[in-house]
């Protein structure tokens, strides 16, 4: 492949045709993923295929879906997954996927629709119990949407602040920055605000979810000086008990208690504007039954929780008893399922959500049914292997060429990182993901730069200009002008994507680069840079679900090639948080010392309870000088 250049590749029309797959689960639905622009050809692909025979993918998937069932007769055994055989056991190199331990068949039965079937030893359906969860989050959402389970002071929910890291929170980012660029799901948000009796109540305006993922204090105070504490509930994820994050949802907690206290109960307060969602059962016993929700510990991996605890807690604030998932064996593979929906459905409704997890289901039936050669997932994580082993790219950069998009990326670096971010770089490649934003400031570095960087073009064909622009009175009556900007931006990404293959030369006429003079050199690029399009026809709920599938089996199967445990259940905050609890000590004792008068020692030499690193050292020293009278105040009072 070193001496193949894109532009001859591309003149292969088969090979063109061969490279671009489609997944249209109905007449009106169309996902499609575009890899003509891959240094490869037909013979590179079939070789990655039978790589991933070689690994089992296969069966790899079937069982991710069935675990040892047999899929036309799908009873589920009662089983526990032993977790440390389970660490210990690793594949060999040639491991095709038999003689494995078993894996949870509750992965993808999570999102099923009503009317499928998965039998239990005893011959009832498994799915029941997921669907009446589905019926009973639909009622509880539905009466906090119409005002009927108000806050403590009697005025209606409507605002949700989500304290977390990770996963879930990117996951739940994406989707809802979304969906407010869709006009459907918008409508969602308005529903049952401007009636009069909602207006009285504190109704009015819009739904809308804050995400706060730093213990960055003004940070805090940005995401909650626009809200009102009365209409706002907080839900705090803490998978372990021990994140960072636990500062951040004491800021809030003191942050509704100063607003809302005013001789009420605390207990009242909280119980009504604030939950917890874990899988650390020790930190919550304090705690009120109602305001907890509990991850089981068999569900507790970071990577895929994309839609688990954290949204069901917003609804079932005040149903007095505690909800738990079923049984997934882990929480990576909870992702989808309705209970973390459920933020979604309070603030855009039902019919939205249960939209996004129809979706995701048709993904999921992609996976386990297609041929790994049509297969989306499959092909994508392949396509990131050929990239990073065998052509070193370090990674790839993943730009969105509409707004609705824009958390994508970041979506999935963050379960990207999580899943494969443990496998060693120089047997494996790299896993890391670069969100390019909107305004594709490395546009320049990706035409020229001497290392060569995978792209991935995520757009959709249909980004609803006219709803989005029709609001903005600077906009009003233009609406020609905005259709020909939007032609233009479809334009642009398929520009740039040509123009990382083929270079720019002169415009595109196969005008050898090597002909330019040095001074013309400059302002053009050489081209052969590798990139894939990613296009959806529109999004909105159903695609966001489908993108959010597509990401989380893509970064299963990389990890099931590489022969890295996807479910593990350390997170990147987690590794440091010893190292972090030991610095704070020594901060702390820095203060101490500041406040007695005794003054910080600026010597080289260790002190007991002191950083071990001179340049730590120094900087929390200067930091604990310059914060000192702050901290002493604070003490002081």
């Amino acid at each position: 492949m070193e001496p193949l250049r894109l532009q001859e590749l591309c003149r292969d029309n088969d090979r063109v045709s061969s490279l671009v797959s489609v997944h249209s689960p109905a007449p009106d639905r169309m996902l499609v993923v575009d890899l003509s622009r891959q240094r490869m050809n037909l013979d590179t692909l079939n070789h990655l295929l039978r790589l991933a025979s070689a690994r089992g993918v296969r069966k790899y998937i079937t069982r991710l879906a069935w675990g040892e069932n047999d899929p036309d007769n799908p009873t589920l055994p009662n089983r526990t997954r032993n977790r440390d055989r389970t660490k210990s056991k690793r594949l060999s190199k040639h491991s095709t996927g038999e003689d494995e331990l078993p894996i949870s068949s509750f992965y993808l039965s999570l999102r099923a629709p009503e009317g499928s079937k998965m039998l239990n030893a005893d011959g009832t359906n498994a799915l029941r119990k997921i669907h009446h969860e589905w019926d009973r989050i639909k009622q509880v959402s539905d009466s906090i949407r119409r005002g009927q389970l108000p806050g403590v002071t009697g005025s209606m929910l409507r605002d949700v602040v989500v304290v977390g890291r990770g996963v879930p929170v990117m996951a739940l980012r994406f989707v809802y920055l979304a969906l407010c660029k869709d006009e459907t799901a918008t409508i969602g948000r308005k529903a049952g605000l401007n009636d009069i009796n909602n207006r009285l109540r504190g109704g009015g305006g819009i739904r809308r979810i804050k995400f706060l993922t730093s213990v960055d204090p003004v940070r805090a105070a940005g995401v909650v000086g626009a809200l009102d504490p009365a209409t706002t509930i907080v839900i705090s994820i803490a998978l372990t008990g021990t994140e960072e994050t636990s500062i951040a949802t004491n800021t809030l907690k003191t942050w509704l208690l100063q607003s809302l206290g005013n001789g009420r109960k605390t207990e009242s307060v909280l119980s009504k504007h604030m939950m917890l969602v874990t899988g650390n059962r020790k930190i919550s016993t304090d705690l009120k039954r109602e305001s907890l929700f509990f991850i089981p510990e068999s569900t507790g991996s970071e990577p895929f929780s994309t839609f688990t605890a954290a949204s069901l807690l917003v609804g079932l604030q005040r149903i007095k008893f505690l909800l738990v998932l079923p049984n997934t064996n882990h929480l990576n593979f909870a992702g989808l399922n309705s209970q973390h929906s459920q933020p979604l459905s309070i603030v855009f409704g039902w019919p939205i959500t249960k939209h996004f997890l129809d979706g995701a289901h048709t993904m999921d039936s992609h996976f386990v049914d297609s041929n790994p050669r049509h297969n989306l997932p499959v092909l994508l994580a392949l396509t990131d292997l050929w990239n990073s082993l065998l052509l070193k790219s370090n990674g790839r950069i993943m730009s969105p060429f509409v707004e609705a998009l824009a958390a994508y990326p970041a979506f999935c670096a963050t379960i990207e990182a999580q899943t494969c971010g443990s496998a060693s770089t120089a047997t494996h490649g790299s896993s890391m993901v670069i969100d390019g934003g909107l305004h594709h400031c490395y546009d320049k570095a990706l035409y020229k730069a001497g290392g060569v960087l995978s792209s991935e073009l995520v757009m959709a064909m249909d980004s609803q200009t006219l709803f989005n622009t029709s609001p903005t009175d600077v906009l009003s009556g233009m609406s020609d002008d905005v259709r020909r900007a939007q032609d233009l931006l479809v334009c642009s990404a398929f520009a740039h994507a040509d123009e990382l293959a083929f270079g720019s030369a002169d415009g595109g006429h196969n005008t050898s680069y090597e002909s330019f003079d040095d001074s013309s050199k400059s302002a053009l690029s050489d081209g052969n840079r590798p990139s894939s399009l990613l296009i959806c026809d529109r999004c909105d709920a159903f695609a966001c679900g489908q993108l959010a599938a597509l990401a989380e089996h893509r970064a299963v199967v990389k990890a099931r090639i590489w022969d890295v445990d996807p479910f593990a259940r350390e997170v990147g905050s987690s590794m440091r948080r010893t190292r972090t609890d030991g610095l704070k000590e020594s901060l702390d004792k820095m203060y101490l010392d500041l406040a007695t008068g005794e003054g910080l020692d600026n010597d080289n030499e260790v002190a007991e309870g002191q950083p071990d690193n001179l340049s730590t050292r120094t900087m929390l020293r200067h930091y604990a000088n310059k914060m000192k009278d702050q901290r002493t105040y604070a003490v002081s009072t």
